[in-house]
């Protein structure tokens, strides 16, 4: 090794420190005979054995870690896994861009990538019954297709992207939602520097329905790790960052038929109002990334009016909300009589594949009204301030409340109905236990503040939230889907708890001035008792803050040192845990269903660190 100017002027040794490629990546390998300890998820922040490149798999160039004792899946276990697959798990959006007759053939070529094939052996495995022993078999699989994408983070690939989108939904049904918030940042690096948010004209159609499918993929799990939160959100602004158009219905998919679909924003009315009838190159998997896209506007609607709306925003709100809900209704108007909510639509596809998104997509038209419409329910975290709520036309607030206990209701309906199918129920994304149990806070809310006015009884209500319970048990699978069902387990036993806001710590509104000194857009905020900060905001106006005492944080740093540190937030390392997840009334993955503050705040490094 050749010394630097430095060293030999002073005469030492120059001694070359490993560079960053050479360090073991963390949370990849395992210790050699200890795979169920080692394996396990790496959200406690430990670092595993350094990574072997050396190996390579048959008929692929996928690294293969010494640490992994995995054995080869035989071809047996392979048909069977994509036969389960095909049959049950591909119909779930996020796992839709798979085309099954080119994967077939990549593999009797012996060229199909191991992180693929390990990775659908996980979800298949942890979504549907492989047989005894195989879901330890596929969390395995799911570890080692994890560390088959870090491995090479420096040559993206469609296959390895694929493998690493089912890895990031493996880990959120997990309930493993740190490694599944950070693998998704990757992920969508990878689709970044794939271009996968634009066109690709020179391949062949099945190449590019096949990456726009992976893309939307990308983004309705960017949308739900968000939840509004443009923070969160790496694909936040999608009709300026992703331009490629809809995915095709299946048809056109699995029989290679080219065919133009929509972009994401749906086209307008015509000159006399009317709304354009849907192509029939659009199916359910276009539908449910465009419900996506407007639950994601709503979001950021009630993630700002819940946290520090102005006066401005509420005099404006009635007219946002008339705004979103028409939005909502022209998505059903445009609908096909084939694609509409009925009996006898949802029995004519007991038997297909397509069950399981055309009730989604059904399901989540509803949860829209609900996440819009939850914001006047007062004594639910997500509501609007009690001080913005006096503000507004009590009819308005009223019928919005109305509005949302109708469509609770209206999605508990829907769920008894799927229940009654002599088929069974399809399996089901963690977005179905999470829209039921949304759907049983609000009827318990109705039942609590309305009971009179819409004929709740607690007998009926009850009834219906079982339903919710016994949809979210038959559906879905996985740790973070039996969390939700537990908590919809306890709020049958004990009731919805409301939040009674302290008046003594609501500030008044301040009301409107003329003059340069009280603009009327100044924020005002009403923070819940059950989550006072502990530093004083800095989004409260200014006679507020100035009365209030401040109290400085103590550092919880080690050893004697007092006062800041500049390496304070590193002593209790990363904790991405959902807050609900600790709260009073839930204990599963907020992100996509429930308040816009599902994150444990405090564990996150400040701004500027």
């Amino acid at each position: 090794m050749p010394q630097c100017d430095r060293c030999r002027s002073q005469g030492l040794e120059c001694v070359y420190r490993p560079g960053k490629r050479s360090l073991p990546l963390p949370g990849i390998g395992v210790g050699a005979g200890t795979p169920d300890v080692a394996m396990r998820d790496r959200d406690d922040g430990e670092q595993s054995a350094s990574y072997d490149h050396s190996a390579f798999t048959h008929g692929s160039a996928s690294p293969v870690g010494a640490g992994f004792d995995l054995p080869e899946p035989g071809e047996a276990l392979t048909m069977r896994v994509f036969d389960n697959f095909f049959r049950h798990v591909h119909h779930i959006p996020m796992f839709c861009f798979l085309h099954r007759a080119s994967l077939m053939d990549r593999y009797h070529a012996g060229t199909l990538d191991r992180a693929l094939l390990l990775a659908m052996i996980g979800i298949t495995a942890l979504l549907t019954d492989l047989g005894p022993g195989m879901g330890e078999y596929g969390e395995r699989c799911i570890e080692e297709s994890a560390a088959l994408c870090l491995a090479e983070l420096e040559k993206p690939s469609i296959l390895r992207l694929q493998a690493l989108v089912i890895v990031v939904k493996h880990r959120i049904l997990s309930k493993k939602f740190a490694s599944a918030f950070m693998l998704h940042a990757i992920a969508s690096r990878f689709a970044s520097a794939l271009r996968l948010n634009h066109e690709s004209p020179n391949l062949c159609f099945l190449a590019r329905e096949s990456r726009r499918r992976l893309m939307w993929s990308i983004y309705m799990i960017d949308s739900s790790l968000a939840a509004g939160q443009q923070d969160f959100a790496l694909w936040g602004d999608a009709e300026r960052q992703i331009h490629i158009q809809l995915p095709c219905n299946e048809r056109h998919f699995e029989f290679d038929l080219p065919e133009t679909t929509e972009l994401l924003r749906p086209p307008p009315p015509d000159h006399e109002g009317m709304e354009p009838p849907l192509p029939d190159v659009v199916g359910f998997i276009a539908l449910h990334v465009r419900i996506h896209w407007m639950r994601t506007k709503i979001l950021q609607l009630s993630t700002k009016l819940a946290t520090a709306p102005s006066l401005e925003d509420i005099v404006a709100l009635p007219g946002r909300c008339a705004d979103l809900a028409s939005q909502l209704e022209a998505f059903e108007a445009r609908l096909p009589l084939s694609f509409r909510w009925s009996e006898a639509n949802l029995r004519l596809r007991t038997y297909s594949p397509r069950l399981g998104i055309f009730v989604m997509t059904h399901v989540w038209w509803r949860q829209c009204y609900l996440d819009l419409y939850r914001l006047f329910l007062s004594g639910l975290k997500e509501a609007l301030p009690p001080i913005a709520l006096a503000h507004l036309d009590p009819h308005f607030v009223a019928q919005c409340r109305r509005r949302c206990y109708e469509h609770a209701k209206g999605m508990a309906d829907m769920f008894a109905q799927l229940l009654t199918l002599s088929n069974g129920t399809p399996v089901t994304d963690i977005d179905l236990p999470g829209c039921a149990f949304q759907c049983s806070r609000m009827l318990y809310h109705g039942l609590q503040t309305a009971a009179d006015e819409m004929g709740f009884t607690l007998e009926g209500v009850q009834e219906l939230a079982s339903v919710c319970l016994r949809a979210a048990r038959q559906c879905t699978a996985g740790s973070a889907c039996a969390s939700i069902q537990a908590d919809i387990d306890k709020l049958i036993r004990e009731g919805l708890e409301l939040i009674v806001p302290d008046p003594s710590q609501i500030p008044s509104l301040p009301l409107p001035h003329t003059n340069d000194d009280m603009p009327t857009s100044q924020p005002f905020v009403i923070p819940h008792p059950t989550s006072l900060p502990t530093s004083l905001p800095t989004s409260l106006p200014p006679d507020l803050s100035a009365s209030m005492p401040v109290t400085a944080a103590l550092s919880n740093v080690s050893g004697g040192t007092s006062g800041s540190n500049a390496f304070e937030e590193t002593v209790g390392g990363f904790n991405f845990v959902p807050e609900l997840q600790t709260g009073p009334d839930a204990s599963w993955m907020a992100f996509s269903l429930s308040s816009n503050d599902w994150l444990d705040m405090g564990q996150l490094p400040p701004e500027g660190s």
